[in-house]
């Protein structure tokens, strides 16, 4: 990671979410901050700090295929009903780890002893993006 604007805003966030209630913080990422092009279909970002030994609620996006990577911390992703280790992605690795979550499966995290950082790439627009607890059915729009 070598981008500073991104760098500043990781660590700003892992400052926030020490003083949180909440068990997530999260940025939207410009494309501007970026700097690079996006590949097709993906069309915004988020920067996301979930808490050390947190577990966020099942969810999933009705509008939106997820891509995920993991940029530091621990913990278990669940895809469905498939249930793994984060691995942390590496550029450099031969296919660096990418968690693709189809539209309307439900996802969540539960981290280990150090908090997670990561970005997650979505098909739709920011403010079009529409999360729904499994379970409650809540709905939330995340543009902030």
């Amino acid at each position: 990671m070598e981008n500073p604007g991104i760098l500043r805003a990781i660590e700003l966030l892992k400052k926030e979410i020490l003083e949180s209630e909440e068990p997530f913080i999260w940025k939207v990422l410009s494309k501007q901050l970026l700097r690079e092009n996006l590949p097709n279909g993906i069309q915004s970002g988020w920067i996301f700090v979930i808490k050390s030994d947190t577990c966020t609620p099942s969810h999933y996006h009705p509008n939106s295929v997820q891509y995920t990577v993991v940029i530091e911390g621990d913990g278990k992703i669940k895809i469905g009903n498939e249930e793994k280790e984060t691995q942390t992605f590496d550029a450099q690795k031969n296919k660096p780890t990418w968690y693709v979550i189809p539209k309307n499966v439900s996802h969540a995290v539960n981290t280990g002893k150090r908090a997670l950082v990561v970005f997650s790439f979505h098909a739709c627009p920011s403010d079009k993006l529409l999360e729904i607890e499994t379970l409650s059915g809540r709905s939330r729009l995340y543009e902030k």
